[in-house]
């Protein structure tokens, strides 16, 4: 994820000054493929990684048993990111359960093909500049919640917890 932020970063930026919001700093062309959305699905992964594995810590022993004769608890079952982080019990502001939302969506299609496999999928998706912002602050908040080690990756001086 960190390494697609200055490109995500330029994109913005790029953004902003063709729409008229901020004056163009430079004549570099803007970046010819944007990377939100890959780097939105590999939050959810992380996301989705953090929450089962802290849901697999809490198994009971009969669930157990059954993982290990290769049945997958309910509980660790899926990808709908709203759900699972919920399962941990850690609460979610309305930003969060937008943010987490739109996550689930990338996982399922963006962050991975051009279109979708239904026409259903086919809605307006909104993309906000301060994504990365808010992708780190939730992700400290929940290594925070699950009792997980921060990582090197998601250290940022800049970002304060929700």
């Amino acid at each position: 994820m960190k390494l697609l932020e200055p490109q995500i970063e330029r994109f913005w930026e790029c953004f902003r000054a063709d729409a008229g919001l901020v004056e163009k700093k430079d004549s570099e062309p803007p970046p010819m493929h944007s990377l939100i959305n890959v780097h939105m699905m590999l939050a959810g992964f992380a996301i989705e990684n953090l929450c089962k594995g802290h849901l697999a810590g809490r198994l009971t022993w009969k669930e157990r048993k059954k993982v290990k004769a290769g049945e997958l608890p309910k509980c660790l079952d899926g990808h709908k990111i709203p759900k699972l982080v919920r399962r941990t019990g850690m609460m979610l502001s309305e930003f969060e359960r937008d943010l987490l939302a739109r996550i689930t969506e990338v996982i399922s299609w963006r962050g991975r093909y051009p279109a979708p496999l239904s026409h259903d999928g086919i809605v307006p998706f909104p993309q906000w500049g301060n994504d990365i912002v808010r992708i780190k602050a939730f992700l400290r908040k929940l290594r925070t919640h699950v009792g997980a080690k921060d990582s090197y990756l998601c250290q940022d001086t800049n970002v304060q917890p929700a």
